[in-house]
């Protein structure tokens, strides 16, 4: 059994999809032979999902593997899940940043920003086009890049291409503006 599928599914269980896991887990048990421990600890934890992720987990854990592999293998679940209509856009970049933000804190040293920071941070790229910080053409562009051909978020073409037609509102260009630090009025009040 390959690891990286291991980890995958255990994930996809743990957001609560279950998209291809009993085909994936049917296929072992046609074709593993022997049938080794793991796949017949699978088979017989059913319905019970915890367990199953448990069991995957202690897999995973066991030695290294190409979680390249395994990001791709995501990018294409919500490809699929976007352009087949299961998820929205909204719902997609959300399940991403859980997906990250499950698998590692992006404040770790050895967080792999390669492979998880584009769908980390395209739930706070989605947030900003809803406010009206970027564009929707801009923040699609990038969103249809990625699912598409794994093109990496370039934050500078966001920002760039940001064609927002309209002047933003006034309460968000005064929240925008920075507030003086209350050691900044100290010193400023000491000036005088």
């Amino acid at each position: 059994m390959r690891r990286e599928d291991a980890f995958y599914y255990m994930y996809l269980l743990l957001l609560g999809f279950s998209d291809g896991y009993d085909e994936w887990l049917e296929s072992y048990l046609k074709t593993d032979e022997p049938m080794s421990d793991l796949v017949i600890d699978l088979y017989f934890c059913g319905s019970d999902v915890e367990k199953t992720i448990s069991l995957l987990h202690n897999y995973c854990i066991e030695q290294e593997f190409d979680k390249s592999v395994v990001s791709d293998k995501f990018r294409l679940f919500f490809k699929d899940a976007y352009y087949s209509g299961r998820m929205n856009k909204g719902e997609v970049v959300s399940t991403m940043y859980k997906l990250v933000s499950d698998i590692g804190d992006p404040g770790d040293w050895n967080f792999d920003y390669d492979l998880w920071g584009d769908m980390y941070y395209f739930d706070e790229y989605y947030s900003m086009a809803e406010e009206g910080i970027i564009s929707w053409e801009s923040f699609d562009f990038a969103f249809h890049s990625y699912l598409d051909n794994g093109t990496p978020i370039d934050s500078e073409l966001i920002w760039r291409k940001n064609t927002v037609s309209e002047p933003l509102p006034f309460s968000m260009v005064k929240a925008m503006i920075k507030k003086q630090s209350l050691f900044e009025k100290i010193k400023e009040f000491l000036k005088r």
